[in-house]
């Protein structure tokens, strides 16, 4: 059965062969030519990773101009007829995908089903609700109000804007003081504040079926965190978990906080605590997971996450590989210096001098490094990839990987 797909795209494929994002979720991969009608709704730097040879393409000048958006998208579904999907994989645009549905009647996440996994509020006023354990968190409306919540959760704190992704714009703050600064020097209206939880950060990456079921689950354990990548500059990356009872107890866990914001037919991200005493939900995105972990899951157990997603959307068979639960993989991503951009003057190559290394994006002398916010999966200082050990020998291989790494940069004249 032929299905009408609207795609939403904002992501470019490159022509450097040395870099791999983006290419697992391209078209050609996630779509049949012969059953899937797809027309293509890109800005500028999303065109790149639409097929050369599409014939519906439109391209919009930003996708942040909604009202633009669906003038264009009005005159789209009027020449081109009605949609059965509208699909869009970037976090950016999980909200205009769930506009267009409602407006255009499409099956599908609308707007309050889309906001559980955008709002960070919402999504965890759901999964406390269900008795799970989240951050105490308050809304940031006042600087009173932030005072008061900070007093009583107690110092440090975690100020994040609702919606957001990547640790673009979160803060942790150690005092009352550090708190007023912050209240002077921005509005309060999009921002919450949470209490500080200690312990390691994990993340469980997956796909669920129209059930809710999941299709495929993968455990993984942070080294540093997101937040201290954006604020301090530290490596991040994470490594599979194999030990059963590691697995076992997070997945779980991850279910049933998937399954109290009714999530469905999606792929998903989600992060969590582990205290050594108990497991704390962080937060989630109904979307496959960023950096490089989609490659390494790809490369490691043979799933496709992006392809595997649509084909549940699309009500497509699903027949997945058995992952082996012994195989480990793991992704590093290491920053360039502060403050960029910066020009490479050499660079240490590590593929074939550092165990398990299996891919890697070095940059070469002459290449200028600049700040790409929450941008993990592009050209950073050095990325990472690999597999084909345990889960012990891919953790040291990554901490080798850190220790030996050098990166050598001058100022852009």
């Amino acid at each position: 059965m032929s299905s009408a797909i609207l795609f939403l795209n904002r992501w470019p494929l490159y022509e450097d062969k040395r870099r791999w994002e983006n290419r697992l979720a391209a078209p050609e991969l996630v779509f049949d030519p012969e059953t899937d009608r797809v027309t293509y709704l890109c800005d500028e730097f999303g065109r790149s990773g639409v097929p050369a040879g599409a014939e519906r393409v439109h391209v919009v000048p930003d996708f942040g101009d909604v009202d633009g958006v669906l003038e264009l998208v009005d005159a789209i579904v009027r020449e081109e007829g009605p949609f059965d999907h509208v699909i869009g994989f970037s976090e950016m645009l999980l909200d205009l995908a769930a506009t267009l549905r409602e407006r255009y009647g499409i099956p599908g996440p609308g707007v309050e089903e889309t906001a559980r996994f955008r709002d960070k509020s919402v999504m965890k006023e759901r999964v406390s609700r269900a008795g799970l354990r989240v951050p105490r968190w308050a809304p940031c409306r006042t600087e009173e109000q932030m005072l008061a919540a900070a007093e009583e959760f107690g110092y440090p704190v975690i100020v994040k804007p609702v919606r957001g992704a990547s640790s673009q714009g979160v803060r942790e703050i150690a005092s009352a003081g550090e708190l007023r600064a912050l209240c002077a020097e921005r509005s309060l209206d999009d921002l919450e504040i949470e209490e500080f939880v200690q312990g390691d950060i994990l993340h469980v990456d997956g796909v669920l079926d129209a059930e809710g079921k999941p299709l495929f689950l993968c455990t993984s354990r942070y080294i540093s965190s997101c937040l201290d990548y954006e604020a301090l500059g530290a490596p991040l990356g994470s490594v599979f978990q194999t030990d059963p009872e590691v697995r076992d107890r997070c997945e779980d866990f991850a279910v049933r906080c998937l399954d109290a914001l009714g999530l469905r037919s999606s792929a998903f991200h989600l992060e969590l605590f582990d205290t050594g005493e108990e497991l704390v939900f962080l937060e989630v995105g109904a979307r496959v997971p960023g950096a490089d972990v989609s490659y390494v899951i790809n490369d490691v157990h043979g799933v496709n996450l992006w392809r595997l997603w649509v084909d549940v959307l699309l009500g497509r068979p699903v027949d997945l590989p058995v992952p082996d639960p012994e195989l480990s993989g793991g992704w590093l991503i290491i920053q360039g210096p502060k403050p960029l951009p910066r020009k490479v003057t050499a660079a240490t190559p590590l593929l074939g001098h550092v165990p398990y290394v299996y891919r890697e994006l070095v940059p070469s002398p002459g290449e200028v490094l600049v700040s790409r916010p929450g941008s993990y999966a592009t050209l950073q200082g050095g990325r990472f990839l690999f597999r084909g050990g345990t889960q012990k020998q891919i953790e040291a291989a990554v901490r080798q990987a850190n220790e030996q790494y050098r990166l050598t940069t001058e100022p852009v004249a």
